[in-house]
């Protein structure tokens, strides 16, 4: 594991593994069909984007209650729609991060690309214990209400860590 936002940098061959930290926040989030970005605090987050040669990257998204220091660290259901149960994006119609940032250590790009562009109706089920038919609704309580933090006793547990999701452990 290494200091700062990037936590993780593996290459098996022509597979490259970055895995990267984003801590809670308030993030402007929209809703498709909105002009106008929800302002809410989202829980800290891990992205995990895999390249292997000139395909396209997989990526995969997590909440965790803290900033991890360890592979064994427990992972969480990203709250946000377009985000499956299995961590993976459905990235629809967003352009892709850059060949430069495909080569890079930082997601940065990758961040911008997922948070800035907007939600749709997909993989909106199972990501609160509040709401669990549709994440929008809780996501727009907590900016109805002013939230300054997402409540992590709202999140739900995929029961696996990062070092399984990563294939170190079973």
């Amino acid at each position: 594991m290494l200091s700062g936002d990037t936590l993780l940098i593996r290459t098996e061959g022509v597979k490259k593994t970055v895995v990267e930290y984003r801590k809670g926040q308030k993030t402007g989030v929209y809703l498709e069909g909105s002009k106008t970005a929800l302002r809410i605090p989202l829980p800290p987050l891990l992205m995990i984007r895999t390249t292997s040669e000139d395909r396209n990257p997989n990526y995969a998204v997590y909440a965790v209650k803290r900033k991890p220091k360890s592979l064994d660290v427990a992972l969480f259901q990203a709250p946000l729609p377009n985000v499956f149960n299995s961590g993976s994006i459905c990235w629809g119609t967003v352009q892709r991060v850059s060949d430069n940032a495909l080569s890079g250590a930082s997601l940065t790009e990758d961040w911008a690309m997922l948070l800035g562009s907007p939600f749709g109706d997909h993989a909106c089920s199972g990501k609160s214990k509040t709401h669990r038919s549709d994440i929008r609704q809780k996501l727009i309580e907590l900016e109805t209400k002013s939230a300054r933090r997402y409540p992590t006793s709202d999140l739900i547990p995929t029961n696996k860590t990062l070092a399984q999701i990563l294939g170190d452990k079973s």
